[in-house]
């Protein structure tokens, strides 16, 4: 299961680019893009739609990444990483939940 970085990097690989064409291609500095593919940082979302045009992929797998991502670094050092999971997936049923009802309810 490939980060958003090592995603980065292989579509790079693929096409048998230098880091400075592609890097030049979607107006970031060579260094930054270096970074994002070691996923020592994470692209700015807006940023992706720069990278799904340039490599032709779809935005939308992009965003998936980045977002599982953004979430499975920040519990990289937590302790019991998958119980906070669990209780995102069970707090992300409550808000659906309960923002449809007050909807309804308006």
């Amino acid at each position: 299961m490939e980060t958003l970085g090592e995603y980065l990097r292989t579509l790079r690989e693929l096409k048998n680019l230098p880091i400075r064409k592609v890097a030049a291609a979607v107006d970031i500095d060579q260094s930054t893009l270096g970074k994002y593919e070691r996923n020592e940082r994470l692209p700015k979302r807006g940023l992706l739609s720069n990278f799904a045009s340039f490599y032709d992929v779809s935005l939308s797998e992009l965003e998936k990444r980045y977002l599982t991502d953004k979430v499975v670094f920040s519990l990289l050092e937590e302790e019991n990483p998958e119980s906070i999971l669990v209780e995102c997936k069970d707090k992300l049923k409550y808000l659906k939940n309960k923002n449809g009802e007050s909807k309804i309810n308006e």
